[in-house]
């Protein structure tokens, strides 16, 4: 496109492709396929012959083939437990930007099946993968909690009681820290104290370090719990020590995760931007936020918009870091009006590249290829949420620049 669309257009082109999207997951009962979901298969699981090397083998070769053969494999459509909390994210902004109602029954069932499907045998609350997953950093058995999924679910539950006034909704957010707190390590190493990815995987990395952080901060808003503020502090200031001098970000501080890519650098600056929400300058300098939205914006995106993969690499095209990008802008546009030209850039593109015919988003556009996979919660469930945060945010933001809106978009630079 030569220039930035009409507001009003784009954002009824955004409810539109939300609408789509919510009656393709309608039609699947909101169950689907994982990009990383291969280990789910009978077949593939026997011939990895308990051997973590082969299980991280088979989950690569789930990400990268393009043929979907998991019908043929036996890998079932399942519910997501963290597909759920990015739909009831996706449907509740989604209400409170245009009052529309229609989908909040939808929500309501999520926000109980995941009360129903909790991680068993841990402290409070906690959610994990629906089937084994491996990588470099360990093997997750089936239903193992991750301070990912449970941080980023405590935030569906912390919006549901803004918008039902649930108690048993603010009830789960205080609960998710108190798994936080009692259920991870908090591992010691020279710069201090992290939050462990799950019970005993203690592999360093900051996306989940952070999201503990945030769910900590979460919970202490409502509980007043202190020894979560000091822990959620600790944890803090062990990533803001290791953040890179251009303001980017690794994986983790050790070598073999030294790589920055769009989607977790998204994660951080999320999670940054809700400390300061809650704690004010309390806990965290404001340059730390600025500094990772600048190396973010200006390094990982095209002028057209298109997020790409790594810092030093466009390909490929993922859905996740479009669908974070989209979100992660319209967060940090309520902090600094700089943010609206790549978000609407990267929702423009977003839209028109990887959304199909039938509602869905497809999961990777590679440079000679597509991989159509459509991915439940690395795709459908992260667009949902975007969406809704993407209208919301024009639908509240006051004094838009009309000058701003009709610039001419940059060519692309890769």
């Amino acid at each position: 496109m030569n220039s930035i669309e009409n507001e009003n257009n784009l954002v009824a082109k955004a409810d539109q492709s939300f609408h789509r999207l919510m009656d393709y997951l309608i039609r699947n009962d909101f169950k689907g396929h994982e990009y990383d979901d291969l280990l789910a298969s009978p077949f593939v699981n026997a011939l990895t012959f308990n051997s973590l090397w082969l299980k991280i083998i088979a989950v690569q070769i789930s990400k990268r083939f393009f043929l979907n053969l998991r019908p043929l494999l036996g890998v079932p459509k399942l519910h997501s437990t963290k597909a759920f909390g990015f739909i009831i994210k996706g449907i509740l902004y989604h209400h409170l930007a245009t009052g529309e109602k229609k989908y909040l029954a939808h929500a309501q069932r999520a926000l109980s099946w995941l009360l129903e499907n909790i991680s068993k045998g841990y402290p409070g609350l906690s959610w994990g993968n629906d089937f084994d997953f491996a990588s470099r950093a360990g093997f997750y058995k089936k239903g193992l909690p991750t301070i990912v999924w449970s941080s980023h679910i405590q935030e569906a539950f912390d919006l549901a009681w803004k918008v039902f006034k649930d108690e048993t909704f603010k009830d789960a957010v205080i609960r998710i820290a108190e798994f936080t707190h009692q259920g991870l390590e908090f591992v010691k190493d020279s710069g201090g104290s992290y939050i462990a990815y799950s019970p005993g995987i203690t592999i360093p990395i900051h996306n989940s370090n952070l999201l503990g952080v945030v769910a900590l901060l979460r919970g202490w808003k409502y509980s007043g719990n202190k020894e979560h503020f000091i822990k959620a502090k600790e944890a803090l200031n062990w990533s803001i020590s290791k953040q890179n001098k251009d303001g980017s970000w690794y994986y983790g501080p050790i070598p073999m995760l030294h790589w920055i890519d769009n989607y977790h650098t998204g994660y951080n600056l999320d999670c940054l931007m809700k400390v300061r929400e809650i704690t004010g300058d309390e806990l965290i300098n404001e340059q730390v936020t600025q500094s990772t939205y600048s190396f973010w914006k200006n390094n990982l995106f095209t002028g057209k918009g298109q997020p790409k993969f790594y810092h030093n690499g466009l390909y490929p095209a993922d859905i996740q870091a479009c669908a974070q990008a989209i979100e992660s802008f319209s967060k940090y546009l309520f902090h600094d009006d700089d943010a609206y030209l790549p978000m609407v850039r990267t929702t423009q593109w977003t839209l028109n590249n990887m959304q199909k015919p039938n509602g869905s988003f497809r999961y990777r556009i590679y440079k000679f290829r597509t991989y159509q996979l459509e991915a439940i919660h690395w795709g459908q469930a992260t667009m949902l949420s975007a969406l809704g945060h993407f209208i919301f945010c024009l639908k509240n933001r006051k004094n838009l620049n009309d000058a701003v809106i009709n610039q001419t978009t940059p060519q692309d630079v890769p």
